[in-house]
């Protein structure tokens, strides 16, 4: 619910922003370029600590001579862990732009 509201409230700024842009929509937009930047770096350093600690929890499981629970072999923890900081952001700039 928050991507959709924060791209259309963007879309309408940047529509209306004209030719030269206040210093207000200059900040908006490169902020829109860091905060992905920095959101889909802490995105993939998540999914790669997750599947890391699969890999430790499957090796661990076969040290001690049992089969490897199911769930050490899914991969849904990794990209839930990898949605949150996404979905971070797009929550907190719905709030900040008056989406929620």
């Amino acid at each position: 619910m928050a991507a959709p509201q924060v791209v259309a409230h963007r879309v309408a700024r940047m529509a209306t922003a004209g030719p030269v842009l206040s210093a207000r929509d200059k900040k908006e937009f490169t902020g829109m370029v860091q905060e992905k930047q920095l959101a889909f770096s802490q995105s993939w350093f998540a999914m790669c600590m997750e599947i890391m600690a699969m890999q430790q929890r499957f090796y661990l499981s076969m040290l001690g001579g049992r089969a490897p629970a199911l769930s050490t072999l899914w991969g849904a923890s990794v990209f839930a862990k990898g949605l949150a900081p996404i979905h971070r952001k797009a929550v907190s700039n719905s709030k900040r732009l008056g989406g929620f």
